[in-house]
């Protein structure tokens, strides 16, 4: 709370709203932590190590160093994408969280690198370690300072769901591991010479880039287009289909521009005997609730749909059931019924899962064809293909 209230006051002189300014702050403090705990490590470890001539505590003060660049391009990474739009940028600039995430990401990777190496290393040479308890003490300290800089990240990354600060805070917890590593090689040392360490570094070094290469994943799915999130899409689907007049929701499309800065589009189906005028005045209310609801850019195009015309509604119904039995088809929308007689056009489009790869999509488009023309053969099917998005 003390901490909203601050973020609050910090930004009431910007146009950012409350929640922007609090997941600044929770990303700013997250860097400023980070900041002080390693700087704190460094200090400690580098007057022990130089005190005790250690050169195995004054490599782990530089690591320490090290590690508050990562804290540096938390916070860089957050100022830059808590920057309002600008001509270059009409969107904004949120997408810079994912880029930081990337790159603590790769921190986290190379943390596992640098693990698996130094493991296999005591595995094949394995040399003498001669147990010091001031290095035992300050490796003790270094690990719960560490541990809870991990835990600190990661609530901070929960209440704001950010990538950036989950990768921030595995980092934490990869040099949690890896000093551990080194404490378990000081504390063996007195009863063996068997290179435990070795063996746990190694298979904790796995991990850590089995970790890290999940983050990195999500990172460049979030910069080059992923699919949105599930929620937010039946969110909005249930949001629309609860206005009344409207029957029907399709081609929905979400462009992320960085949290909070999504782009909606979509097709909102309403009877074509609905006045245009109240039909238009329905769509300007679910555009203008949702973006104030949810938070987001929406823009919504109306197709009319014949619902009371019995020939329509029966050739849709069991379209429907047709398509239904074929692969990858998901759904279909927009059905008319053109012409006169016994020869008309039934166009409609129909999508199909991304499952269906493009070079797929004419058999799909031909197998529906070919079905309809046994059940209406003086139906000319027009088919559109569209695909899945959401």
């Amino acid at each position: 709370m003390i901490l909203e209230r601050l973020a609050v006051k910090i930004f009431s002189g910007t146009e950012i709203d409350k929640e922007k300014a609090l997941r600044n702050a929770y990303g700013i403090l997250s860097g400023v932590m980070g900041i002080a705990v390693n700087a704190l490590l460094f200090a400690v470890k580098f007057a022990i190590g130089r005190i005790t001539n250690s050169i195995a505590i004054l490599a782990d003060a530089f690591n320490n160093l090290g590690d508050i660049g990562s804290s540096v391009v938390t916070i860089i990474g957050f100022k830059l994408a808590s920057k309002p739009p600008d001509r270059e940028h009409p969107f904004g600039h949120g997408r810079a969280e994912y880029i930081t995430s990337l790159i603590i990401s790769l921190f986290v990777m190379l943390v596992g690198f640098e693990l698996f190496r130094d493991s296999i290393g005591r595995i094949s040479d394995p040399s003498a370690v001669v147990f010091s308890l001031p290095s035992f003490i300050i490796l003790i300290f270094s690990i719960g300072a560490k541990l809870w800089l991990g835990k600190f990240t990661g609530k901070l990354a929960e209440k704001i769901d950010s990538k950036a600060l989950d990768a921030s805070s595995m980092d934490s917890y990869g040099d949690v591991v890896s000093t551990f590593t080194a404490a378990l090689a000081l504390l063996s040392s007195r009863f063996t010479s068997f290179p435990v360490d070795g063996y746990v570094g190694l298979l904790v070094s796995l991990f850590i880039m089995y970790a890290g290469y999940n983050l990195i994943r999500e990172a460049v799915d979030l910069l080059i287009g992923g699919r949105p999130d599930p929620n937010l899409v039946e969110e909005i689907k249930r949001k629309v289909l609860s206005y009344e007049g409207i029957i029907g929701v399709h081609d929905l499309m979400v462009h992320n521009y960085g949290p909070g800065r999504c782009v909606v589009s979509l097709h909102a189906e309403v009877p074509e005997n609905m006045s245009v005028v109240k039909a238009h005045d329905i769509i300007d209310n679910v555009e203008r609730d949702l973006s104030e609801e949810l938070g987001v850019f929406i823009t919504i195009h109306m197709d009319p749909l014949n619902v009371d015309d019995e020939e329509i509604v029966k050739t849709r119904r069991e379209i429907e059931m047709i398509v239904n039995e074929v692969p990858g088809v998901l759904s279909i929308h927009d059905l008319r019924v053109v012409g006169s007689g016994e020869k008309k056009n039934v166009i409609f489009d129909v999508v199909v899962s991304s499952d269906v790869r493009e070079h797929e999509e004419q058999a799909v488009k031909h197998k529906i064809i070919s079905e309809i023309k046994k059940v209406y053969p003086g139906y000319n099917p027009v088919i559109t293909v569209d695909r899945h998005y959401v």
